[in-house]
């Protein structure tokens, strides 16, 4: 006797298979990761995996971790960031990049390269990251632990502060000033420090607003940071320049002797330690943390 059985019942057994058959199985962690950015080249490390790449940075690779010697450096260019034909040859299955070379996305996935965006812009933002990386990377505990040091050391960092000047955190480009905001990684490392930024109130996605000398001089900061940004050829140039800038000599804190530069990048880009960039900010700069 030949069995009939509905069309509805065969309809609905093929569905059920194909969808058991599009569930993945548990991925397994990357073996191969290149890392775009400081934060996220230094953190794969401290939980144990060895970038096969790492972006270059402006101003010099000094802030990469010992355990990152040797690592073969990718050079990065606006808007794309690395060079696709390089990072082909890698063929890395998992690229930590940021916003800032977003434009090289598509071409990376297009390389069948899963590519995760991580650059905190804010102190809070870095434990979470960790987390988030730790989860990518197969080091759900590590990450966890760290995360946890790094929340304890934070809430360490700002437990002395004794004064709130006011500050001016500016990107020297060239010779136009660009105030970081509250929504940057430095504004926001100024403000944890225990400054607060004369640039309280202006608004910008991007986390910098352009402003003039004018403007500077009317709201008459405590304390002037300036950190230069472009070729390394051209830093010590712009460094001059930024210290010695004859508009803003009537400030308080050029006559206080309070007009400092900041060339490491600190200010910058994130950093894993940002405690250490909190007290380098409260010792090197505001003077507040007894």
């Amino acid at each position: 006797m030949t069995l009939r059985f509905p069309r509805t019942a065969i309809l609905a057994a093929t569905v059920a298979a194909l969808a058991l058959a599009a569930v993945p199985a548990t991925a397994a962690p990357p073996k191969r990761v290149v890392a775009l950015t400081p934060f996220t080249a230094n953190l794969s490390a401290a939980l144990g995996v060895k970038p096969k790449a790492i972006g270059e940075t402006l101003g010099g690779n000094e802030k990469y971790v010992k355990g990152l010697d040797g690592v073969k450096r990718l050079p990065l260019s606006h808007p794309n960031g690395p060079n696709m034909e390089q990072l082909a040859v890698l063929n890395p299955q998992l690229v930590l990049s940021s916003p800032t070379w977003r434009k090289g996305n598509q071409t990376m996935r297009q390389l069948q390269m899963q590519v995760v965006e991580s650059d905190p812009t804010s102190v809070a933002d870095v434990p979470k990251q960790v987390v988030k990386i730790g989860k990518l990377l197969g080091r759900e505990k590590q990450a966890a632990r760290l995360a946890k040091q790094q929340r304890q050391s934070i809430a360490a960092a700002k437990s002395h502060i004794t004064s709130h000047p006011s500050v001016l955190l500016v990107l020297g480009v060239g010779r136009t000033p660009y105030a970081f905001l509250e929504n940057s990684w430095g504004g926001d490392v100024i403000r944890q420090a225990g400054g607060r930024l004369i640039t309280k109130g202006l608004k910008n996605s991007g986390g910098f607003a352009r402003i003039s000398n004018e403007y500077v001089i009317d709201q008459d900061p405590d304390v002037i940071i300036a950190v230069p940004h472009g070729a390394a050829k051209d830093m010590e140039g712009m460094a001059k320049f930024l210290r010695t800038n004859p508009a803003w000599q009537d400030t308080r804190a050029v006559k206080a002797g309070h007009l400092y530069v900041s060339t490491d990048n600190s200010l910058l880009q994130a950093w894993t330690q940002a405690a250490t960039s909190i007290r380098d900010v409260q010792e090197k700069f505001l003077h507040n943390d007894k």
